[in-house]
C-alpha cells in the first residue's frame, strides 16, 4: 500500500476516533461526515484495529466532493496580494466546513 494514502487514512479514522471517544460525536457527524453506525462502531474499536483498517487498500472513507462547489474554483481569478489570497481562502474554508456553500 502506498504509504501516503495509509497515513491519510489512518489520520482520518485516528482523528474520527478521538473525536468520538472525546463525546464530540455531533462534531464529528457533521465536520468528517461519520454516520451514526460509524459513530457506534468507533467507539469500540482499539487504535490496532483502526491501523488495520488504514492498512487496506481500498479507502476506509468517503470524501465529501461537490462537483458545483470545487468548480466555482476554476472560475474566481486568484488575488494578487498574498495576504488578501489567504483571507480569501480561510474564507472559503469556514464556507466549506459551515455547509452554506456561499463564498460570494
Amino acid at each position: 500500500m502506498d504509504e501516503s494514502l495509509y497515513q491519510l487514512q489512518l489520520d482520518y479514522l485516528m482523528l474520527a476516533r478521538e473525536m468520538v471517544l472525546a463525546g464530540q460525536e455531533q462534531k464529528a457527524l457533521f465536520s468528517l461526515g461519520l454516520t451514526p453506525e460509524a459513530v457506534g462502531i468507533l467507539k469500540k474499536l482499539p487504535a490496532q484495529k483502526i491501523r488495520e483498517i488504514a492498512r487496506r487498500e481500498c479507502v476506509a472513507f468517503t470524501p465529501r466532493f461537490n462537483a458545483s462547489y470545487w468548480s466555482r474554483y476554476l472560475l474566481n481569478e486568484p488575488p494578487v496580494d498574498n495576504k488578501l489570497a489567504c483571507e480569501y481562502q480561510a474564507r472559503d474554508l469556514l464556507m466549506l466546513i459551515s455547509g452554506s456553500g456561499n463564498t460570494a
